[in-house]
């Protein structure tokens, strides 16, 4: 795991490299399969970005979507980007299905459930699909 040198942000379990950006499991029983997608460059605030690293950063969040949309089976990917008190741009990619969701039609911060992170085997197994979905498409972290 490689930490940001300005802000030591680390993205914990990788499973993809994308064109401006990492993409790493988010541990979280609600949604598996959320990620998080963090910048490779450190900005504090993503108005601090290049114009031309923002739209790159916008493309790898629609493709990480993508790819964890078919990956999960998921409705849709809500996205939430942050960068609270002076953290490292990222943006959070949320699997979202009616089925599963006791709220599908509110953010993620509105479910009732108390958040908890994966039990182990479940956390491995979205690891590993998300990271082999992410290989198939030329975007593995073999390069990262």
């Amino acid at each position: 795991m490689k930490s940001c040198r300005e802000c030591s942000f680390v993205l914990a379990d990788p499973v993809g490299r994308l064109t401006v950006s990492r993409v790493g499991l988010f541990s979280d029983a609600r949604f598996p399969g959320r990620s998080i997608l963090s910048l490779r460059d450190h900005y504090d605030d993503i108005a601090d970005a290049p114009a031309e690293i923002a739209e790159l950063f916008l493309i790898d969040i629609q493709f990480a979507s993508r790819i964890i949309r078919r990956a999960t089976g998921a409705d849709r990917i809500d996205v939430a980007l942050s960068a609270a008190a002076g953290l490292h741009v990222h943006a959070h990619l949320v699997p979202r299905r009616r089925d599963r969701d006791p709220r599908p039609d509110h953010g993620p911060d509105e479910d009732p459930r108390a958040h908890r992170p994966l039990e182990p085997l479940p956390e491995a197994m979205a690891i590993g699909l998300l990271a082999a979905a992410f290989d198939v498409v030329g975007a593995g972290i073999s390069g990262s």
